[in-house]
């Protein structure tokens, strides 16, 4: 694209693989316009959620180039690009794919003008979920519908009371690329760039072959084993309160702040994880990089969601996070009195390294250390 012209747009079609096929046809998208790749200047990859394997050759190829031409990244939704699309006069928009198992990927937003807000973090579940989901969150209002594949939600039998409401489900275009470019450029315009490090992949499901990561259960495997809808996601400032709330009601969590939540988010190698269920907050983990290595500081699941799964959910996303970081192992502190936190981290592949006496205070305890290696 130049300013808001699309120059070239080639489709992927046919049966080549991603890996082999996107290179020789960023060459020829730039051959047809008489531009080499030092001419580009900002790079507009879709983030997903869609097909894991295409998410990381993009995302991969275009860390690459950043590096290499030192240029910014815009990261976009494939969801929001789809919604950006919708022509209907709701006052609300749903977007959502076929996510395969009997699954959606979907998104709500809400229409200021021109522009589209998202009411929520992209979620995953069943296609009656999301519609329930939606339901909940347009408070009655009109909404216009689009996806590539409607049938996934219009077969639903509580599709019919939406479709009596006068709403349908418009469709798609596969070549979403353009739109993803168009919302690119406007971020690059407002300065919201990354970079090779900051850019990360929105997969809402995470792969099997990175959340069974040395045996560690996956955020996305959580998700499709209960009825509620759970998921991972960076933190975001108005999250301090939900957070301080559930750091107070767990005595094992150590003690923050408000402020401390918000200063340690926009340290260099933090990473600040928040867990939803049901859209509502359910837990929280804190934890630093330091070039190979990554510590786990603060874990805490609220009252009301122990034991079923958000503790080992957050610590499978946190351990893709570091992996995909380079990390080779990753350390954490346990009280030693606290044996079941010791007997559930050993569960996630956790090994005891040693012991601190007299690490903590009220009451005086020693802290028993332990590793898991991501590397061997």
């Amino acid at each position: 694209m130049r300013d808001d012209e699309v120059l070239k747009a080639i489709a992927h079609e046919g049966t080549s693989d991603y890996s082999s096929w996107v290179l020789p046809t960023a060459v020829e998208a730039l051959g047809a316009t008489g531009l080499g790749i030092r001419d580009v200047e900002v790079f507009v990859p879709a983030t997903g959620p869609g097909s894991f394997t295409g998410v990381r050759i993009a995302l991969t190829t275009v860390k690459a180039w950043s590096e290499a031409y030192g240029r910014g990244i815009a990261g976009v939704s494939r969801l929001q690009a789809m919604a950006g699309q919708a022509s209907g006069a709701g006052a609300y928009v749903a977007a959502f794919a076929d996510a395969h198992r009997n699954q959606v990927f979907g998104a709500l937003f809400r229409r200021a003008g021109a522009a589209l807000t998202p009411v929520e973090s992209e979620m995953l579940g069943a296609p009656a979920e999301f519609l329930d989901w939606v339901k909940r969150r347009s408070a009655n209002e009109l909404v216009s519908w689009i996806s590539m594949d409607p049938e996934k939600v219009t077969t639903e039998d509580s599709w019919r009371s939406r479709a009596e409401a006068g709403e349908s489900v418009e469709m798609s275009t596969d070549v979403l690329a353009p739109a993803i470019g168009r919302i690119g450029r406007m971020r690059a315009l407002e300065g919201r760039l990354t970079d090779a490090l900051g850019l990360d992949a929105e997969y809402v499901r995470r792969p099997d072959a990175e959340v069974f990561w040395k045996g560690g259960p996956a955020v996305g495997t959580e998700i499709g084993r209960t009825h509620a809808v759970k998921s991972v996601r960076r933190f975001r400032p108005d999250d301090v309160d939900a957070l301080t709330a559930i750091g107070n009601e767990a005595p094992e969590a150590a003690t923050w702040s408000r402020e401390s939540y918000r200063k340690f988010a926009e340290e260099n190698g933090s990473l600040v994880l928040v867990l939803e269920t049901n859209g509502r907050i359910s837990g929280f983990l804190l934890g630093r990089r330091v070039r190979d290595q990554a510590e786990v500081l603060n874990l805490a699941v609220g009252s009301k969601h122990r034991r079923k799964g958000e503790a080992t959910a957050l610590l499978a996303a946190a351990f893709v996070e570091f992996a995909l970081r380079s990390v080779r192992s990753v350390y954490l502190e346990v009280r030693e009195s606290n044996t079941g936190a010791i007997t559930f981290y050993e569960k996630q592949g956790f090994a005891k390294t040693g012991l601190r006496r007299g690490y903590y205070r009220n009451p005086d305890e020693g802290a028993v250390t332990m590793e898991k290696k991501l590397t061997t």
